[in-house]
C-alpha cells in the first residue's frame, strides 16, 4: 500500500520510522509546509518525495492512502479532500471536533467507498491488551467501574520549524487536554465497556481561568453507562508530575496499569507484567504495526468498515459532550453519538 504522510511533526516523523518496519507498507510521499521538515523527511528516507501542498502531491504521486498527522485545525479539510480524491484515510485524533463533522466525513467515505480510519493507537497498546484481556478472558469479568488518571506537568511540545507550542493555541489545537489525552480515554472506555456512555459530565479547569478562551488544562469527566457502570477520567497538564493509570474493576477482580507496571488481581491470584517499552518515544512507534495491520486488512477485505467509522462518531460525540457539560458547570449531557452511531 502506497501511503502519503501529511504533516511531518512529531507524529509524522514517528510514523515514517514505524512504516519502515512494516512489510508491505510504503511511504511514497511526505507533505509539510515547512522546508525544514521536508528536508528532515528526506534525511530519514532519501527515497521519499516531499511536497508543500496536497494538490501538488495528488497531481504527482499515485498513492492509495493518506496518513494525516497535522494539528487538529487541518484534519477535516484534509480528510474531505483525500476522500473526494478517492483515497483511504488514516487520521490522527481527533478525526473531527464536532459530531456533525464526523457524520459528514463518514457519509462521504461511504459515498466514495473509501475507509476513514481513526489513528486510535492506544487501542493497540500493551496496556490496552492487558485491560481487554482481563475483561474478555473472564478473569475480572465485564467492567463495572474504571478510573483513568493522566497527569502531566505540561502539554506535549511540537517540533522546531512549525509552532512548537501549537497545543496551547486554541485556533490550531481546537481544544485542550480533553481533546488531546481525553480522546484516547474516550475510545478506550467505549471499547472496554462495549458501548457509548449514557451520559457525560465534566468539570474543567481553564487556562488563565478563562472558560471563554476554550483552552482546558485539566478536567474531570464522568461517563455513566447502562447498568450503573461508570468510568472516571482525570486529566491534567498542570499536575507538576507525569503519570498514567488505568484501573478497571469487574465482578471477579481488578486490572490496574500504573505507568509501566500492570497487575491483574482475581480469584486466581495476582499476575504482574512489566510493560515498560523498549523506547521512551512519545509517538509510540511500537504500537503502530498492529494499528496499520488492522487498517490494511480492512482495506483489503472491503468489509468491517463500520467498526472504525462508528468509533469516529462515538468518540467525537463523547468529547463534544464533555465540553458541553463543562460549559454547563458539570451538568450531565447525553452524547449525540449514542443515538447517531446506532442509527448509522
Amino acid at each position: 500500500m502506497r501511503t502519503a504522510i501529511i504533516g511531518f511533526g512529531t507524529a509524522g516523523e514517528g510514523r515514517l520510522h514505524a512504516y519502515r518496519t512494516i512489510p508491505g507498507a510504503r511511504v511514497a510521499a511526505v507533505l509539510d509546509p515547512s522546508p525544514q521538515r521536508r528536508a528532515r523527511a528526506r534525511q530519514i528516507d532519501p527515497t521519499v518525495a516531499t511536497y508543500a501542498g496536497l494538490p501538488e502531491l495528488l497531481a504527482a504521486e499515485p498513492v492509495d492512502a493518506v496518513d494525516i498527522c497535522t494539528p487538529p485545525l487541518y484534519h477535516v479539510d484534509l480528510e474531505r479532500a483525500a476522500l473526494t480524491a478517492g483515497l483511504h484515510v488514516i487520521c490522527e485524533k481527533p478525526v473531527a471536533v464536532h459530531t456533525d463533522e464526523a457524520l459528514e466525513l463518514v457519509a462521504l467515505a461511504r459515498q466514495q467507498e473509501r475507509l476513514l480510519y481513526p489513528a486510535h493507537n492506544y487501542g493497540f497498546s500493551p496496556m490496552m491488551r492487558v485491560l481487554t484481556g482481563a475483561v474478555t478472558n473472564g478473569r475480572i469479568g465485564p467492567p463495572s467501574h474504571a478510573v483513568f488518571r493522566i497527569a502531566r506537568d505540561s502539554h506535549a511540545r511540537g517540533v522546531p520549524g512549525w509552532q512548537p507550542d501549537w497545543r496551547r493555541d486554541i485556533s490550531v489545537a481546537r481544544g485542550g487536554i480533553m481533546l488531546d489525552h481525553g480522546t484516547h480515554c474516550a475510545y478506550m472506555a467505549t471499547q472496554l465497556f462495549g458501548e457509548a456512555p449514557r451520559t457525560v459530565a465534566c468539570v474543567a479547569q481553564w487556562a488563565d481561568d478563562d472558560a471563554a478562551g476554550g483552552m482546558d488544562v485539566a478536567a474531570r469527566i464522568l461517563l455513566e453507562f447502562d447498568g450503573d457502570r461508570r468510568c472516571e477520567i482525570d486529566l491534567s497538564w498542570v499536575s507538576g508530575t507525569r503519570s498514567n493509570r488505568y484501573r478497571v474493576t469487574g465482578p471477579h477482580g481488578t486490572a490496574d496499569v500504573h505507568d509501566g507496571l500492570a497487575e491483574v488481581r482475581s480469584v486466581h491470584g495476582a499476575e504482574r507484567t512489566d510493560l515498560t517499552p523498549p523506547t521512551r518515544d512519545q509517538t509510540h512507534q511500537e504500537w503502530f504495526g498492529g494499528m496499520f495491520a488492522d487498517f490494511a486488512g480492512l482495506v483489503a477485505a472491503g468489509t468491517g468498515w463500520d467498526r472504525p467509522m462508528r468509533e469516529v462518531i462515538t468518540t467525537t460525540a463523547l468529547i463534544e459532550a464533555a465540553y458541553r457539560s463543562a460549559a454547563l458547570g458539570g451538568e450531565p449531557v447525553v452524547p449525540a453519538g449514542r443515538v447517531t452511531a446506532e442509527a448509522q
